[in-house]
């Protein structure tokens, strides 16, 4: 969230500002230089496929890529590479900057398997096929493109990508365990609790539990008060909890 969104979010929710003071104190950022060309890259690319592209979604909200923000795509960078995780499990895709990312370092490391779930809103209604949480922003993938179409055909063979709900697919995909988890789907609360939880049982231990838009509900501050992780803010809106 920049600094307009999070202004706003304090004037509809004022107790929100001394959450994100807090947070903002405790944060430490997670940087990645080397990631930053290929970031780069991929914003340059999606912003060029969305030049022309302008309407509403069904929930009224305009027509946005939903493009990671650099300090969250160079944090999923470096841990990646730091970590070297086998197996890692994301819920949310769209057009694929999250998994762009998290393969091109998979692919400087010479290990690890990627399974992404998505329940992607087009710009074509024709293809929206079932109805979205009505909460959901703007973020929308653009005419003639599928989910996680950023990833570059060359990156693909680490990756599966499964299309629903995390609600039906995420028990699934967690079956085998899990070294790193990304949650980046439906913020409501309920989901994002349910994600949280399900994610914590099937990390293996010196896992990373990856917790974004944590300020869209207090699901994440209510997880960790459950099972007590350690945690580390990378901002208001973003945090790790490790599973040592």
């Amino acid at each position: 969230m920049n600094i307009v969104g999070l202004i706003e979010r304090v004037a509809r929710k004022p107790g929100y500002a001394l959450v994100a003071l807090y947070r903002t104190i405790l944060s430490r950022p997670y940087p990645a230089p080397e990631a930053r060309p290929f970031i780069a890259d991929r914003k340059a690319i999606l912003r060029e496929a969305f030049a022309g592209v302008s309407g509403q979604t069904a929930n009224g909200a305009t027509f946005g890529h939903g493009g990671m923000l650099l300090p969250h795509a160079e944090l999923l960078w470096g841990l990646i590479r730091e970590r070297r995780p086998e197996r890692v499990v994301e819920t949310g895709v769209c057009n694929g900057m999250s998994s762009a990312v998290i393969l091109e370092a998979m692919a400087a490391n010479g290990c690890g398997e990627l399974v992404s779930i998505d329940f992607p809103e087009f710009v074509e209604p024709e293809r929206n096929t079932e109805a979205i949480w009505e909460g959901k922003g703007g973020a929308v993938v653009p005419p003639g493109k599928s989910s996680g179409w950023l990833v570059p055909d060359d990156r693909r063979d680490r990756w599966t990508l499964l299309l629903g709900k995390s609600q039906d697919l995420l028990p699934g995909a967690l079956t085998p365990g899990v070294d790193m988890f990304i949650h980046d789907s439906e913020h409501s609360y309920e989901n994002q609790l349910f994600e949280f939880r399900a994610a914590w049982k099937a990390l293996r231990s010196g896992g990373v539990l990856v917790a974004t838009d944590i300020n869209w509900s207090g699901a994440f501050d209510d997880f960790c008060r459950e099972i007590r992780p350690r945690r580390r803010f990378i901002d208001h809106t973003c945090a790790l909890a490790f599973k040592d």
